[in-house]
Order: structure tokens, then C-alpha cells, then sequence
């Protein structure tokens, strides 16, 4: 069996885990700071480390970035009373292997030392090796590329919470596919799931739609009606291009999501609900809080977690496993499955997609349409702005009538894109990566968009 480090600064916790790690057959070391874990981790033995959050000096999270300049392979697991679901998702973004709350129950604790030791056993082939997707079992989420496998992680964290959840990305990434995988592996699976584009409502009727309204509250309005907010209760309630919610409507869904209760339009009465937001926007609402065209406290309470989900363009390792799962969606599972030819593959994966992986469905239902029954998806079959794009060149690293500044600005904001893309669009670890103030890489992102624009 493994040998177990336990870092605690509480002697009776530290003897109640040692006795229970012992009962399950592991070996077992103790530490009551820091300090002393460090040592005992440098005199080599031990397989996993178990440590508390809130000590000091020397804080769990520092701990572990200490013990992973010693040993890097090493899983290290985090425990808390005091977790938030903010605390728990930064440290697993930073590389904890997992997290449990106290009081937590024993099998959970030895499920998570299992699984420490699978990765463990899996040794330095596994290191480099980016784990398939059927890991998540997810369903209609496919993630080969290692920024959307850092999704599936997030999801697989944040779902059995009631977190509410920010994702962020541009038209057709697939915002309402990682929606509904949220609320499908959820304790809401089986409770309403309901979904609204902001968007495509007018702003008139928009606040009606969201509380519903009593009967004689305003011209039209003939009967009683449920808003959306009712229809979701117990359940999950997906609000898509949040950007367009006119401000008044933002104060009053801010109080929903702080009280949560509704009050019809023209009624008198507040009425309880007990529903998961999940918001999804394409345009960057950091902006909008700056321009003043959205409530930055309702902005904090959406972005509990935020995921940034990266065009398909920055994410091309996904394109053909994309493809496969749309061909299998279209001709179902006893259908013809043909085989994707190396110069259809080519084109696909050489095209830029500007409407991303709707775009991308489209092209593969096109190719469909016209596929003779035995033949293979050819490029010819795809559609003509697919089949006959050439990959743009590659930008020449100088040119004789480009300023040294533009140049310096460009080969900036490339290095900016290529580290966003490999954080899976983190901004934060993005900024600890490239060693500047969060709000200096927002600037510069920020300038980026202003130089795309002219």
C-alpha cells in the first residue's frame, strides 16, 4: 500500500486520519506544519500527501506548490472546512489532484486515495499521454484538444454544485452543449432544464417572460402566466447572450439570484424558486462593466466560475474527432459510417471556421446530402468556402514597411493568444504565466481589440 503524508495543524484530526488510513491497510506519516511536511517529503517515501488548507505559517496551497518543486508527480489532496467552490476550482486549476470538505465521509476519503494511486500506477507513460474523453462520459461534449479536456475537468468539478456558472465564447463553440452537460451531471438531472436566449426576446416582454406576470398587469395580459424562473424550479435555468438584458431587468435578476424569489409583473407577492443559473455570453462582459452596459455586481455574482471556452480555430486536434461524432449523429448508430478522406481531413483542418462548431456540423450534414452511398467524405463533397480555402501564409517575421513598434505589438499579442489558448483562456493564470498585473493583460488584450477593429 502507498505511504500517506497527513499535514495538520489539529493534533485530533491528524490522529483520527492516521488511525483511519491504518485501518484501510496504508502506511502513515504525520505533520503538524508545514515546515515539517517539507522535510519528510525531501527524505523521499512518500506516495501522497494529505493536507489542510487553512494553517500557518505555512497555508496548504503554498505547501503544495513547495512539495511540487520537490516532486512534481506527486498528488497532493486539499482539506477544508472552510471550502468554497471558488477556493476548490482555483486549486485544482493550479494542480491539486482533488479536494474534500470536512467533515467528509470515510469512503470518500479512500475512493480519492485510489485514484491518487491509479495515477500514480499509470507512471511517466501516462504523463504525456492527454486521456480520451470517454473519461468524462459526457455526452455530445467531445474534447481531444488538452485546453477543452481542462473544461471537462472544470465540469466534472463544478456540476455537483450549485455554483452559478459564466461561460464565455464565441458564437457556436458550443455554449448550450457544456450548459446541459453541467445540468446533466448535476443532483438536477432529472428537474427541469430550461433555456432562454436574452437575445431573441424583445426587451419588452423579456421581464415578463423571466417572472411571469399577473393577470391585468399591462395591455395583453389576460391570465396569470409562470415566467421561465417558476418553470425551472428544482432545476437549471440556462440564460444565453446575458450582454442583451437591459440594465433595470439586471438589478431585479440580481435580487433572484440573491434572494431567491420572484415577484410577477403587476403582482404582490414573492414567491420562492430554487434554480441553478448558468449564463453564456459571446461578448466580453469585462468590457461592458467598464462602458457601464452591465452591473458589475451582478457580473461577480454570475462569474462564481467562469468558462472560456476557445474558438475552434485554437483548437484544431478537435475538428476530426468532431466530425466522426456528427457523422455518427446524422446516419445513427446502425447507419453507414464512412470514412473521413485525407484530403477532406486536410480541408477541415486547414479552414478557420469563423462559426465555429455550427459551422462545422453544417459543413459535415452538406457532405452527407451529397455522399453516394460506399463512398468515403471527400473534399469535394464539402462546402465550396471549405473545400477551396488555402490556409493563409505564414505572417513574415519582418517586413520592410512595418514599424519596429507594430512589430514588437504583434509578436506580443501572439504570445498573449498562444498562452490564453494552452490556460484554456484563464486570464488570471495567464497573467501569473506572462508575470504582469491582471489588469495590464486586460489592457493589452483590450488594445488588441481596438488595433482588429481599425
Amino acid at each position: 500500500m502507498s505511504r500517506i503524508l497527513i499535514v495538520d495543524d489539529e493534533p485530533r484530526i491528524l490522529l483520527l486520519l492516521q488511525s483511519l488510513l491504518k485501518a484501510n491497510g496504508y502506511q502513515v506519516e504525520t505533520a503538524r506544519d508545514g515546515a515539517a511536511a517539507l522535510e519528510t517529503v525531501q527524505k523521499g517515501g512518500i506516495d501522497i500527501t494529505v493536507t489542510d488548507l487553512r494553517m500557518a505559517p505555512m497555508d496548504g496551497m503554498t505547501l503544495f506548490r513547495e512539495i511540487k518543486a520537490i516532486a512534481p508527480t506527486m498528488p497532493v489532496i486539499l482539506l477544508t472546512a472552510y471550502a468554497t467552490v471558488e477556493t476548490a476550482v482555483e486549486a485544482m486549476k493550479s494542480g491539486i489532484f482533488d479536494y474534500l470538505t470536512k467533515p467528509f465521509k470515510v469512503e470518500d476519503m479512500i475512493s480519492c486515495l485510489k485514484r491518487a494511486e491509479e495515477k500514480l500506477a499509470g507512471g511517466s507513460a501516462a504523463a504525456g499521454r492527454v486521456e480520451p474523453p470517454t473519461r468524462y462520459r459526457f455526452e455530445n461534449l467531445i474534447a481531444s484538444s488538452p485546453v477543452m479536456m481542462g473544461v471537462c475537468d472544470t465540469i466534472q468539478k463544478v456540476a455537483p454544485t450549485a455554483a452559478t456558472v459564466l461561460i464565455n465564447g464565441e458564437s457556436g463553440t458550443g455554449k448550450e452543449v457544456i450548459a446541459r452537460t453541467i445540468h446533466r451531471n448535476s443532483t438536477r438531472a432529472g428537474k427541469p432544464w430550461v433555456a432562454v436566449n436574452c437575445a431573441a426576446i424583445p426587451e419588452n416582454l423579456l421581464e415578463s417572460e423571466m417572472f411571469g406576470h399577473v393577470k391585468g398587469s399591462f395591455t395583453g395580459a389576460i391570465a396569470d402566466k409562470q415566467g421561465l424562473f417558476e418553470a425551472a424550479n428544482g432545476g437549471t435555468l440556462f440564460l444565453d447572450e446575458i450582454s442583451s438584458m437591459p440594465l433595470i431587468l439586471q438589478g431585479k435578476l440580481l435580487r433572484v439570484l440573491q434572494e431567491r424569489e420572484i415577484r410577477r409583473v403587476g403582482g404582490t407577492k414573492d414567491i420562492p424558486v430554487d434554480v441553478r443559473v448558468i449564463a453564456a455570453s459571446n461578448a466580453n462582459l469585462e468590457e461592458a462593466v467598464v462602458k457601464g452596459a452591465f452591473r458589475s455586481d451582478l457580473y461577480y455574482r454570475f462569474a462564481v466560475i467562469t468558462i472560456d471556452i476557445p474558438p475552434l480555430r485554437q483548437r484544431r486536434e478537435d475538428i476530426l474527432p468532431l466530425v466522426k461524432h456528427f457523422i455518427r449523429m446524422e446516419q445513427g448508430e446502425g447507419g453507414e459510417q464512412p470514412e473521413v478522406a485525407p484530403d477532406a481531413v486536410q480541408a477541415l483542418e486547414a479552414y478557420d471556421w469563423p462559426g465555429n462548431v455550427r459551422e462545422l456540423e453544417n459543413a459535415v450534414r452538406h457532405a452527407l446530402t451529397f455522399r453516394a452511398p460506399g463512398q468515403p467524405l471527400t473534399r469535394d463533397l464539402l462546402p465550396t468556402k471549405v473545400a477551396e480555402h488555402k490556409a493563409s501564409a505564414p505572417q513574415p517575421e519582418m517586413s520592410d514597411n512595418a514599424s519596429l513598434k507594430s512589430f514588437l505589438k504583434r509578436k506580443e499579442r501572439e504570445y498573449i493568444e498562444h498562452i490564453l489558448s494552452g490556460n484554456g483562456g484563464d486570464k488570471e493564470k495567464a497573467a501569473e504565466l506572462l508575470k504582469v498585473n491582471l489588469s495590464t493583460l486586460y489592457r493589452k488584450l483590450a488594445d488588441d481589440r481596438g488595433d482588429s477593429r481599425e
